[in-house]
């Protein structure tokens, strides 16, 4: 882009709340087509419509992206997926506790705040932490 590193002052990297991938390849921890449908977990590629193959969080390969790329923020999304109850949630003291144990146990083993929060398929489904900081 041209924005040389000392004019960057936050680096947010972006996670998705579980590890997919399509084709062949290496996906620590994947877990079974039935397993994954069962905790509603299945995508597919947008092009070809193939089924992901589904994997938990990985802390270890989110602990090295951290590490790589200077992160001073994080973002997930599809949380809604991983805790049904978190679908469209705005605000994050309306998290259900699970998903606010999750978040916590992320920001803890990353040592960097989890500030955005993907809710939901609709734009507006996020929690900002950010905002609501600064709202207080």
């Amino acid at each position: 882009m041209g924005v040389g590193p000392k004019y960057v002052r936050e680096v947010i990297v972006v996670f998705k709340s579980f590890v997919t991938r399509v084709g062949q390849g290496a996906l620590e921890g994947e877990l079974d087509q039935v397993e994954a449908e069962k905790l509603g977990l299945v995508e597919r590629g947008t092009v070809t419509g193939r089924l992901r193959r589904v994997a938990p969080f990985n802390m270890k390969l989110a602990k090295q992206v951290v590490k790589v790329n200077g992160a001073t923020q994080v973002a997930i999304t599809k949380l809604d997926w991983l805790f049904k109850g978190a679908s469209g949630i705005r605000r994050y003291q309306d998290l259900p506790v699970e998903a606010k144990r999750w978040i916590e146990e992320i920001q803890g083993e990353l040592k960097v705040p989890v500030t955005i929060i993907g809710t939901g398929s609709d734009t507006y489904d996020v929690i900002d932490l950010r905002r609501e900081v600064a709202e207080e």
